[in-house]
């Protein structure tokens, strides 16, 4: 059979079969309009009823965040790790790219009269060769370990950047650099504020800074403690007992150094407070080997009691050591 007879029977087929059948509007439009309603309808009702699983709120302060795509990217993001950094781009532009180029011209090169799968070998092997490496950079992206430790906020803490964010404080506060400079920096406020006078400011301003050009906010209790939970882990998450700097001798200088006193066979600690939170520091003394299998330092939670790990977590992210 010529590619021409080919086409004219197709082409006798396609009359007959439509003169039998009905028209595509409404009919045809019809039904397509109805499955379109109905997973709309379905995905409404999974909006409503279940939710969106969102993540926590954006912090650009944050070292621990771990970046994943959704799932139908993942492919991708799996295929960038067998290529260096100056073939990322490559990966990630180039080979797409002509990937959808392929696609697009594969009606115009595949022009034969043969439709079943198996009269196509090579297409047909293809097309399994793509989807089964799909689905084996999916499964792989979807099981590669995670190159920071999740450390989970509490409840409180979390509503409170929630609260940060949403009452948009920052446009007068900044954090680590980010935010306006019309109020006073808060990247080491819980350090210099304790909770009572947090929360008295927070729910009048003027009455704990005679001054002040904050504006009431008019908050509920809870939301107060909520900001005051999240305000007490910037620079310090508390105060520490008189016996941390003694915990921190006795426990750690052989290795760290703090101000150019100690050990240099771990990291300086006098900055860790810039780059780290509260429950890192407390898991990272607590078990390091959890939050880093190569770590060389040993874990304290045998040694040392929750109230002592805590106490020194709060020293090490504290400006005001030595008190």
């Amino acid at each position: 059979m010529t590619f021409d007879h080919w086409k004219d029977r197709l082409r006798a087929r396609y009359q007959e079969l439509k003169q039998q059948g009905k028209p595509f509007f409404p009919f045809t439009v019809f039904k397509d309009s109805l499955a379109v309603l109905i997973v709309f309808c379905a995905i409404v009702y999974l909006a409503v009823t279940v939710g969106a699983d969102l993540e926590e709120i954006a912090d650009p302060t944050a070292t621990t965040y771990n970046p994943r795509p959704e799932w139908y990217f993942l492919f991708l993001f799996q295929a960038l790790k067998f290529f260096p950094g100056k073939l990322e781009p490559f990966a990630a532009v180039v080979v797409p790219t002509f990937v959808i180029i392929f696609l697009l011209l594969l009606p115009f090169i595949d022009r034969g009269p043969k439709r079943h799968p198996i009269d196509r070998p090579i297409l047909t092997a293809l097309g399994i060769i793509a989807v089964g490496g799909f689905g084996a950079l999916t499964y792989l992206g979807y099981k590669s370990p995670l190159l920071n430790p999740t450390i989970h906020q509490h409840p409180v803490v979390a509503e409170g950047k929630r609260l940060y964010q949403e009452l948009r404080c920052s446009y007068c506060h900044s954090v680590q650099g980010r935010g306006g400079v019309a109020g006073p920096d808060l990247t080491t406020v819980g350090a210099k504020r304790d909770r009572e006078w947090l929360i008295r400011h927070f729910l009048n301003p003027q009455q704990a800074t005679p001054g002040s050009i904050m504006p009431r906010m008019h908050l509920l209790p809870e939301e107060a403690e909520a900001l005051t939970a999240y305000m007490q882990t910037l620079g310090g998450e508390g105060p520490f007992t008189p016996e941390a700097p003694t915990l921190f001798a006795q426990q750690c200088t052989s290795c760290h150094a703090i101000d150019g006193k100690g050990g240099d066979i771990g990291p300086d600690l006098s900055a860790v407070r810039t780059y780290r939170d509260k429950g890192y520091v407390y898991s990272y003394i607590e078990d390091p080997n959890a939050m880093n299998p190569s770590a060389m330092m040993p874990g304290f939670k045998e040694t040392l009691t929750a109230a002592q790990i805590e106490d020194l977590a709060r020293y090490l992210l504290s400006t005001q050591r030595g008190r």
